[in-house]
């Protein structure tokens, strides 16, 4: 992947992940304060509420305020302190909008003086703004009833005061305000972290998938060359028998049988990171499975002056994929076989314990330092850097066992066979 290829795919998510985060603590912030507006509000709503159901409580007003409008307004009432609480007050109308409870409001009658009546809301509550002498912005919550079988009063005003509240729900509003933009400060920092963090594996995957064709390149590369060095020779003697040019028609026959080989190799490995192979799982009698696939490497090993042990448990039955599993083994002691010398051992081991089936293979060959350990299972890897050809691999055989082991959700381990060689063991879970 090309640098500007990279940066632009960075940028995109760095903006998709600002975008989602910014929307996130928006409309959290949002759904946060229209709450805590509500639940404010609602308690004041509340006591407007029962007030005005309150039967009592209004015609109390009413014979008070009818009271007070009997008795001469005097200037200096207006010093004295209201008879109502404070953030609660009574506001008696007449029908043409002049306040009749002047007496009663007293000094406070000056809050309201600018007040209009509105009729237009009867029985629901209402935020109504007014300001007072001091031309200071007043607010309230407010309900007006329609009173009837009064001469003068024609309307009852129930208002509270919300100034307290308002200036509370304000600075809640600042504080959510400096939190969002804390919030969205990170969520920048956050974005491009994220936008480098989700790049990585990206830039792995086209790593390897670079590496990959690279070394498939190769590896298809050479027996092709091979093949077509060994048909332009067969050009230049055309008057050769078959009989005469046996070898080399024998070497191109091999060289198309690795280049099969590998390309079902290749296929498999393509598949399997695709999720296209599926496991075709059956109970298995594993002693009798794997006698099948061990005798034919004992016969092969004598042949090789090589000494190869079976040692095999209790008979069991388990699940598993039986082409898979031969496949498995078959890398495997392809592997033991391919770098242990003649007059030396290899064991194979079969048993199942604590619920898992484990097979153990073990060599006394060349062995796998331990900083190439890991790498083994990577494809492609050779222990030999000069990429001999004398083995006869091509480097994905682990890779495909490494595959074929996950599918069955086991593990493989290579470990130290002292003196020398190579532990490979194998566990699979059993259900």
């Amino acid at each position: 992947m090309n640098k500007q290829l990279s940066k632009k795919q960075r940028i995109n998510y760095f903006v998709i992940n600002l975008i989602s985060f910014a929307s996130i603590f928006l409309i959290l912030g949002l759904i946060v304060f229209q709450l805590v507006q509500t639940s404010i509000y609602q308690s004041v709503d509340h006591d407007l509420k029962r007030l005005s159901e309150d039967e009592k409580f209004l015609q109390h007003q009413l014979i008070q305020g009818e009271q007070l409008q009997e008795m001469p307004v005097q200037p200096d009432k207006f010093n004295t302190p209201p008879p109502n609480n404070f953030q609660q007050q009574v506001i008696l109308w007449s029908k043409e909008g002049k306040i009749l409870n002047e007496a009663e409001l007293g000094s406070r009658f000056y809050d309201f003086q600018n007040l209009k009546l509105s009729t237009e809301n009867l029985h629901k509550i209402s935020s109504v703004q007014t300001k007072d002498s001091n031309d200071r912005s007043l607010q309230f919550r407010s309900i007006t009833l329609p009173v009837k079988n009064q001469q003068e009063v024609v309307y009852l005003q129930l208002l509270v005061n919300t100034d307290p509240i308002k200036g509370t729900v304000d600075q809640f509003k600042q504080i959510l305000i400096i939190c969002m933009i804390i919030f969205g400060l990170l969520s920048i920092a956050l974005s491009y972290f994220l936008s480098k963090w989700f790049m990585k594996p990206i830039l792995t995957s086209w790593k390897k998938q670079q590496e990959f064709v690279e070394n498939a390149s190769h590896e298809l590369r050479t027996p092709l060359t091979i093949i077509q060095a060994k048909l332009e020779k067969l050009f230049t003697k055309p008057n050769h028998t078959i009989l005469e040019e046996s070898e080399t028609i024998a070497l191109s026959l091999e060289e198309v049988q690795r280049l099969s080989q590998l390309t079902s190799d290749l296929l498999l490995l393509a598949r399997s990171d695709s999720d296209a192979l599926t496991l075709e799982k059956e109970p298995v009698r594993i002693n009798r499975f794997l006698n099948t696939v061990l005798l034919p490497y004992q016969e092969l090993a004598a042949a090789e002056e090589k000494e190869f042990i079976i040692e095999l448990g209790q008979e069991q039955q388990v699940f598993f994929d039986k082409k898979r599993i031969h496949q498995l083994l078959i890398i495997l002691l392809d592997n033991a076989l391919k770098y242990t010398n003649p007059d030396e051992k290899i064991i194979v081991c079969s048993s199942v314990k604590n619920n898992e089936w484990l097979i153990k293979i073990r060599d006394t060959g060349s062995g796998i330092p331990d900083e190439k350990k890991s790498a083994v299972f990577e494809r492609f890897y050779r222990g030999e850097q000069s990429r001999n050809r004398k083995t006869g691999g091509y480097g994905i055989g682990l890779a495909i066992a490494k595959w074929i082991v996950d599918e069955h959700q086991g593990k493989i381990e290579l470990t130290d066979n002292l003196p020398k060689g190579t532990i490979v063991l194998v566990r699979f879970p059993i259900k």
